[in-house]
């Protein structure tokens, strides 16, 4: 045997050893080497230390090979509170090997023991998942960079996900708990597991400072992850008596680029929605809605729904774009029949109907019992200045008892603060009362305008179902202008300065009204014991001025065919207090008319009526005294009158009224 042939021996046995020894090398330094692969490639990729602090084993196979490794933890973003952005106590996951020599990740099997993740956001620019590590130029990025790996089967057992948002003020605390979650191979079974809720979600947080509970369950992960998937999800989020359930279907559900599902609210009051929607609505008493909630782009949609507010049923759709900073509503709202107790919460009342919550009861009970007759109660200021909305309101039938009311229509419209409701129209007493109203709630103090108009009021409506109905009719206009500063209804009024007036030219009155007020005894009596009659309205006239929340009437008349009433009115809506005389002339010859001026004083919720005690009273004196000194009948003379009241000038009345 040669030399040569011994040397070339040597070396292939020296060849082999080192690759005996490299393999073994290998072997038992491989799992180091990737484990410190895996931390510094993620650490250089997110621009956050990667730390694998446990256990780190591979179980190679051809086939599928195991993975297992504990104490898994992501550094935070600077300046946050929490040191680990992300934490997995245990991470098992099978793959193959091959598929990696041709950048492809297959996994078989992931399952994540106690994973936790924390994602806050500080400013619209400064949140923790901004990773700054170095960034491929998009020229280079490859398509299949972004895809999710196709994963068979998932687990995750005791999860916890914390998100904060001070943009918000939003902070959600939620338990993850995924089984069996993967999807089979063939198409008709990916759609059967997909359509399976294979991930439960239950947590807590708060928004708005108020706090609520939340379940939701949706597909498996691959669906999850696939921008084409229709993703099953039911949610329910409990905020207070706040109820919401939502049960659907979602298209990219982590981007929320579409929803098709059912919605119910269902609460005490549609004003607590504004903690979830951030949409100033009303307070309104008790209400259930069913409707259909879609998405598309930024644009959110409830269709087709319907419930009851109260005792009022409520149907309509309306959209929500959230694409701008306030986000703007726009809705159609019908109610063919609407109970005007559930209207309170528009002035500052509580709902007083027999549906109001326990709570809102009270409040109207309190507010029963308060010797203050205008809602006190502040806009919520901050409210109308997060959202813009265009929304209309039709009512094909308002119930009012005692108040001749038929329907409502009004479009509130609110852009930056300014809530204008305009059109303003109500259908009362066979007639309408329109204008605008406006609010600028841009203010800390924030002005108030309104401007109404009264149109073919008719007269008898308002003494429908009493004795006076069929003795009473006609038909009245009028206008309201006011403006006010206040965020309650008592506030504006109490600073307002305006105008009022009320006209009414022809019809009749029941004749009973106007004896009885001015107390003569021979007409009213028999009116009383039998049949009522009815008398000619020339003229009638109520002029108002207001300064400073004190209305003063300058005129006060309503000219008949029998009398001439006149009244002096003042109202002081600062200390809610009215002081008011009204004085009727006969026009025709009684010796009964004692002519004592009727007199209504004190607070506006309770007034005091009564007859002008010093008039009567001397009257009374005089009477006394000519008893005593003459004839049984000379006692009678002070209630003698002439009956000589002339007409009003009905014409210059009204014409200075007009105006």
């Amino acid at each position: 045997m040669s030399s040569r042939y011994f040397r070339s021996h040597k070396l292939l046995k020296s060849i082999v050893a080192i690759i005996l020894l490299f393999i073994v090398l290998l072997v038992i330094f491989l799992e180091p080497l990737i484990k410190s692969l895996i931390e510094y490639k993620g650490s250089k990729e997110l621009g956050r230390e990667l730390k694998i602090n446990g256990v780190f084993d591979i179980d190679w196979h051809w086939g599928y090979t195991n993975l297992h490794a504990e104490k898994i933890h992501l550094n935070n973003a600077p300046g946050y509170p929490e040191t680990h952005m992300a934490e997995v106590d245990s991470l098992d996951v099978s793959f193959k090997p091959l598929k990696l020599l041709v950048g492809k990740l297959d996994l078989g099997q992931l399952s994540l023991q106690k994973p936790s993740l924390v994602l806050e956001r500080k400013s619209m620019v400064d949140a923790n998942w901004n990773f700054h590590g170095p960034q491929k130029p998009e020229a280079n990025k490859d398509a299949n960079d972004l895809s999710f790996p196709m994963i068979k089967n998932m687990l995750i057992k005791d999860g916890r996900v914390v998100y904060r948002d001070a943009v918000n003020t939003f902070n959600l605390v939620v338990s993850v708990n995924s089984i069996n979650s993967g999807v089979a191979a063939d198409t008709a079974t990916q759609k059967e597991n997909s359509a399976k809720r294979t991930i439960a979600v239950d947590g807590n947080g708060s928004i708005r400072k108020q706090d609520f509970l939340i379940s939701a369950s949706g597909g498996d992960l691959n669906a999850l992850l696939n921008e084409q998937a229709v993703y099953p999800i039911g949610l329910q989020i409990e905020m207070g008596t706040t109820k919401v359930n939502v049960d659907g279907t979602l298209k990219d559900p982590l981007t929320l680029g579409g929803i098709d599902a059912k919605l119910t609210l269902s609460g005490h009051s549609m004003a607590d929605l504004f903690y979830l929607t951030a949409i100033p609505l009303p307070i309104t008493p008790p209400y259930r809605l069913n409707g259909r909630l879609t998405k598309n782009a930024n644009t959110w949609g409830y269709s087709n729904f319907e419930g009851m507010v109260g005792n009022s049923d409520l149907s309509g759709n309306l959209s929500y774009d959230t694409g701008s900073e306030r986000g703007f509503l726009k809705a159609k709202l019908l109610s063919n029949n609407l109970d005007s107790r559930d209207l309170g919460g528009f002035i500052g009342l509580s709902p007083a109907s027999e549906n109001a919550a326990p709570e809102q009861q009270q409040a109207a009970e309190a507010k029963k019992a308060s010797p203050k007759l205008i809602p006190d109660v502040p806009l919520k200021l901050e409210r109308l200045r997060t959202t813009d909305l265009d929304v209309s309101l039709q009512a094909i039938k308002l119930v009012a008892p005692g108040i001749p009311f038929k329907g409502v229509e009004v479009r509130f419209n609110l852009k930056d603060g300014l809530l204008n409701l305009d059109p303003f129209k109500v259908v009362l007493a066979d007639g309408t009362v329109d204008g605008k109203i406006e609010i600028d709630a841009g203010r800390d103090v924030p002005p108030m305008k309104m401007n109404l108009a009264f149109h073919q009021l008719s007269l008898g409506q308002f003494f429908e179902n009493t004795r006076f109905a069929k003795t009473t009719e006609g038909v009245f206009g009028g206008k309201v202008n006011l403006a006010g500063t206040g965020s309650s209804l008592a506030d504006v009024l109490a600073t307002s300065n305006g105008n009022m007036t009320i006209i009414m030219s022809g019809g009749k009155i029941s004749l009973l009204l106007i004896e009885a007020s001015d107390l003569d005894l021979a007409q009213a009596l028999p009116l009383f014991l039998g049949k009522d009659k009815s008398t000619r309205i020339r003229c009638g006239v109520i002029d108002f001025d207001m300064k400073d929340g004190i209305l003063n009437s300058k005129v006060v008349v309503l000219d008949t065919q029998d009398s001439l009433l006149i009244g002096n009115v003042g109202i002081d809506m600062k200390r809610e207090t009215i002081s008011a005389k009204l004085d009727a002339k006969p026009k025709d010859f009684s010796i009964f008319s004692a002519q004592i001026p009727l007199v209504v004083s004190g607070p506006l919720k309770a007034p005091a009526v009564g007859l002008d005690t010093k008039k009567a009273g001397s009257k009374g004196t005089a009477a006394a005294v000519l008893g005593s000194l003459l004839t049984p009948f000379a006692a009678i003379l002070p209630f003698i009158e002439i009956g000589d009241a002339k007409n009003a000038d009905c014409r210059a009345l009204i014409s200075n009224a007009g105006k």
